[in-house]
């Protein structure tokens, strides 16, 4: 009898198991830093630890304070973290690109889901750290057809000494559909607001949940009509050795 449950015991241990696949986007590896008084500056850089290799960053800052100090977009590769620092008065928008060679060819259609069909078992998770003010960012993904998906939320403020604030967006909470399994181009967004300190931490990946094939009713019932004929077989035997 024990033989004939183990098909049975192992279909329903299946069915149960799943398995956490993450994929980094930026463990901020490489260090890189962005200043600007009143302008726009860009760069890219070749960055270790990041999806495709290379990582580029766009800052745009306005009205800065009568000293003329800058506005600063870095990333600290011994801290692990991705910073903005705006002065008094000035206000900052940046961009921070993930891409291939160059940073202008894309990432090749890389498949940020694990193989599955949909992105409704993943999640883009991210760290803030610190944040003076609040203020908007946007996620957006574009896949090797141009098509683009983006998501955009709300920073809050953050007190420098508190925990990190942990953020889990689901991929289907996304506007546009978008080839999930090939995607070439990851930016952030944000900024916008006076005098914005803000600071995220490593790393930034995505998770998906894989799960066993769930077996079809038929499998189940198959499974179940041998269980009911191993205990019926038993039944039997106990019966003739009475």
């Amino acid at each position: 009898m024990r033989k004939l449950l183990l098909p049975f015991l192992a279909l329903a241990a299946a069915s149960a198991h799943a398995q956490i696949v993450t994929n980094t986007i930026d463990a901020f590896s490489n260090g890189q830093s962005r200043n600007v008084v009143d302008g726009t500056v860009s760069n890219t850089v070749l960055a270790a630890g990041a999806i495709g290799g290379y990582r580029s960053m766009t800052l745009t800052a306005a009205n800065p304070d009568e000293f003329g100090n800058n506005t600063q977009l870095s990333v600290s590769p011994t801290l692990k973290l991705l910073s903005l620092a705006t002065p008094s008065g000035a206000t900052a928008n940046f961009t921070v690109k993930w891409g291939g060679l160059g940073g202008t060819n894309g990432l090749g259609g890389i498949d940020l889901i694990a193989g599955n069909a949909t992105p409704d078992q993943s999640n883009l998770k991210f760290s803030l750290k610190e944040a003076d003010f609040s203020s908007s960012f946007t996620w957006a993904f574009t896949d090797t057809l141009s098509q683009t998906a983006s998501y955009t939320s709300t920073f809050p403020v953050e007190a420098a000494g508190a925990p990190d604030l942990a953020f889990s967006i689901a991929l289907s909470s996304f506007t546009g559909a978008i080839n999930w399994n090939s995607i070439n181009f990851i930016t952030l967004s944000g900024g916008g607001v006076a005098n914005l300190d803000l600071v995220l931490s490593a790393p930034i990946t995505m998770e998906t949940t894989m799960t066993a094939p769930v077996p079809e009713p038929g499998t189940w019932a198959a499974a179940a009509l041998l269980a009911g004929l191993a205990g019926f077989i038993h039944w039997r035997r106990r019966r003739a050795n009475a």
